[in-house]
């Protein structure tokens, strides 16, 4: 059962009014899937299982077009057996050509491990030494992608379940342990300590704060130059284990090398997604993937490093003089300046969010921009087209949340993409 507490809860009655995704030759039905028609399926799949639904409100939208729609739905209701409340996460997936794919949290098909790591006896019987008791918070939750739970002990302790699919699973493992120590000269990594079920692994708890918190609320974050070089840090630390772990568990289809270099296919597809979901917005979004397509293959190729794949605030803990870095499953060999475009592209999204801090957040990003430019040995334009493209990918982000006012957050993306792009 997925936390309450995920989704604001805004609106009442049985299904809120979503948004609509327009007709999908190859998914005919997907535009009723927002409009209604999902709702009642997972409806009726609450009252084939016992439960009275009471609220069914779409909180996740995965579109990718011509190929699938998953929508997760918050439900409550009540049991009809015992008139006990309760609040599931239901999932409804459309894919050409098959039936739709119906499941329940933890009940995930890519994610076999998921119901192992919600399970709290299951996990008490597996830690070591075993605690009395274990208070179970799952976070997170992205279908068929990852899952984050939080783990509480008796004495105080924290620590993560994180599930992925079993093959990226079983790689990070491996990675863990070539690695060794989890932490070096001042740069802590949020590595697994094992297994609980396959693709479900326990993490330990970084302590500190994550900069983008230090950064809305005024804290004191690192310097810059600081920042800047932790890629470096990261890389000399998982070079030497980098090839042992590969040697042990060769990637299969390794999906994240995707988040870790440019790649035309991203780019076009996330222009594909935006003009389906905002036409007018077609060109836009297509003249920008042709650019940030150009300039990647005019541009001399990047050193290969070993790099996060997912670089931005939210995954830096901060703890006095050190760092820490969170949500190492997209680890691998890639280029180092998509790492630091990233970074700075989600700083200008936070900046321009319209929380209080963001002319403190602009100005440390412009600062955070140099830093990565001196660090790197790099011009300006080479972070700015990297970071048109991330700001691309990102732009559909209000939509897959099912922001009240998607259309107009995604546009404004594609316009900070298209500045980001003007400023090379």
């Amino acid at each position: 059962m997925l936390s309450a507490h995920l989704v604001n809860d805004t609106t009442a009655g049985l299904v809120r009014h979503p948004p609509k995704v327009p007709f999908d030759r190859d998914l005919p039905d997907a535009a009723d899937l927002l409009a209604g028609t999902g709702a009642r399926s997972v409806a009726r799949f609450l009252e084939e299982r016992g439960v009275e639904p009471h609220r069914v409100e779409p909180v996740q939208a995965h579109y990718r077009p011509g190929r699938s729609l998953a929508i997760c739905f918050r439900t409550t209701g009540a049991d009809r057996s015992s008139g006990r409340p309760v609040c599931r996460t239901v999932t409804l997936e459309r894919r050409p050509g098959e039936p739709a794919a119906i499941w329940a949290f933890p009940d995930d098909p890519a994610l076999p491990g998921l119901a192992a790591a919600v399970d709290g006896s299951l996990i008490r019987r597996r830690l070591r030494p075993r605690p009395a008791d274990v208070a179970v918070e799952p976070l997170r939750y992205r279908p068929r992608r990852r899952a984050v739970v939080r783990y509480g002990l008796p004495d105080g302790r924290i620590l993560f379940g994180k599930v992925i699919p079993p093959n990226r699973a079983r790689r990070l493992l491996a990675l863990a342990l070539a690695l060794g120590r989890p932490d070096d000269a001042g740069l802590r990594l949020a590595l697994p300590a094992g297994r609980i079920a396959p693709g479900a692994l326990v993490l330990p708890f970084l302590p500190g704060s994550t900069l983008r918190d230090l950064l809305v609320t005024g804290g004191h974050v690192p310097a810059p130059a600081r920042l800047a070089a932790m890629p470096e840090a990261l890389h000399r630390r998982c070079v030497p284990a980098m090839a042992g772990a590969e040697a042990r568990c060769p990637p299969a289809g390794d999906r994240a090398a995707t988040r870790r270099r440019v790649e035309p296919g991203t780019a076009l597809c996330a222009a594909q997604v935006v003009a389906r979901l905002l036409p007018e917005k077609a060109c836009a979004a297509g003249r920008l993937a042709e650019a940030a397509v150009g300039w990647a293959e005019a541009s001399e190729p990047p050193e290969e490093w070993i790099v996060h794949g997912d670089l931005y605030e939210t995954q830096v803990v901060v703890d006095g003089d050190t760092l820490g870095l969170l949500d190492l499953d997209d680890l691998g060999p890639g280029d180092p300046l998509l790492d630091a475009a990233n970074f700075s592209a989600h700083l200008l999204l936070l900046g321009t969010s319209g929380t209080p801090a963001g002319g403190l957040i602009l100005r440390y990003r412009e600062e955070l921009r140099g830093a990565f430019c001196r660090r790197f040995d790099a011009a300006p334009a080479d972070i700015a087209w990297r970071e048109a493209y991330c700001l691309l990918r990102l732009a559909p982000g209000p939509f897959r949340v099912l922001h009240p006012d998607w259309p107009s957050r995604m546009a404004a993306r594609l316009t900070l993409a298209g500045e980001a792009l003007r400023g090379r």
